[in-house]
């Protein structure tokens, strides 16, 4: 095993040095975050436009109190366009009333689900979760309490998982291989043994050096990879003024092809790339060439 690791470092260290087209096109596998559902009359243009950008995937997310007609229509059209829908739940306080506890049921996510099967025979193709449990005051006072309850609704979310026979994919920051559980495990490790897929929020425009895309998935790829799990990645096309290095935005589409590039050309290459969020990117690649 060893030898193994040793020989994965070596070469993917030896990949990343290693120069690729800028321009050239690469195979990969997209999929992209929708936050907000678009109005019914809007559906088959969101859809159109998903279809043009060659997306496979789309994260959307739901708002438990919203109408889930809605998400239904969505579901339809996106699947007669050949689109996966993972219905993505996010809301970090969820965490630490863990989804139901002083909330009614209409806003519990895990029953949400269960009723929107229950109505319609249209099923999304996967559930997907991103908590962020770093965004809570607790976790600055109280980590692992905040941890234990985070593992406690994944695994319940994963209970759903199984249930419903829809695959579990989960939104991850891609330092969680240096934060652990009571056990004295790494999250990130935890949480690919728990999932179908994880995806970590991986946001940075190059691929090379200390801080570069490479560098900061190291650790998960070569633990995905040695244990035949599924990683994808993330790059963010959102505005963030405080932090604009790690965002496209504002940037060329010859940057934004070397790092898709040389990360499906790397040895451990990920299992596809995610576009955060769609509307981000659709803006990126109308303003740019």
């Amino acid at each position: 095993m060893k030898r193994f690791i040793v020989s994965l470092i070596c070469a993917a260290v030896v990949s990343s040095l290693l120069p690729v087209p800028s321009e050239a096109a690469t195979a990969v596998t997209r999929h992209t975050v929708i936050w907000s559902i678009p109005e019914a009359k809007q559906l088959s243009t969101k859809i159109n436009q998903l279809t043009t950008r060659q997306m496979k995937r789309v994260y959307l997310h739901v708002a438990v109190e919203g109408d889930r007609t809605l998400y239904r229509s969505f579901v339809e059209k996106a699947h007669l366009a050949g689109i996966e829908v993972y219905f993505l739940f996010g809301q970090p306080r969820w965490i630490t009333n863990e989804g139901t506890a002083n909330r009614p049921n209409v806003e519990d996510p895990l029953a949400w689900i269960n009723v929107y099967l229950q109505e319609t025979m249209e099923r999304p193709d996967g559930i997907s979760v991103d908590l962020e449990p770093y965004a809570l005051p607790e976790w600055e006072t109280d980590q692992a309490a905040v941890v234990a309850s985070y593992q406690r609704i994944l695994t319940a979310f994963q209970d759903v998982s199984d249930t419903t026979s829809l695959p579990l994919q989960l939104f991850l920051p891609f330092w969680f291989h240096t934060v652990s559980d009571a056990s004295g495990r790494p999250l990130s490790e935890w949480a690919m043994e728990l999932a179908d897929e994880v995806t970590l929020m991986s946001y940075r425009t190059v691929y090379g050096g200390g801080n570069g895309l490479a560098a900061i998935t190291m650790t998960d790829a070569l633990y995905a990879a040695s244990h035949q799990h599924r990683l994808s990645y993330a790059i963010e096309f959102t505005a963030l003024p405080e932090t604009p290095s790690i965002t496209f935005y504002g940037k060329t589409r010859t940057t934004l092809n070397q790092l898709v590039n040389q990360t499906m050309n790397s040895s451990l290459p990920p299992s596809a790339i995610v576009y955060h969020d769609f509307d981000a990117y659709q803006e990126f690649m109308r303003s740019t060439q």
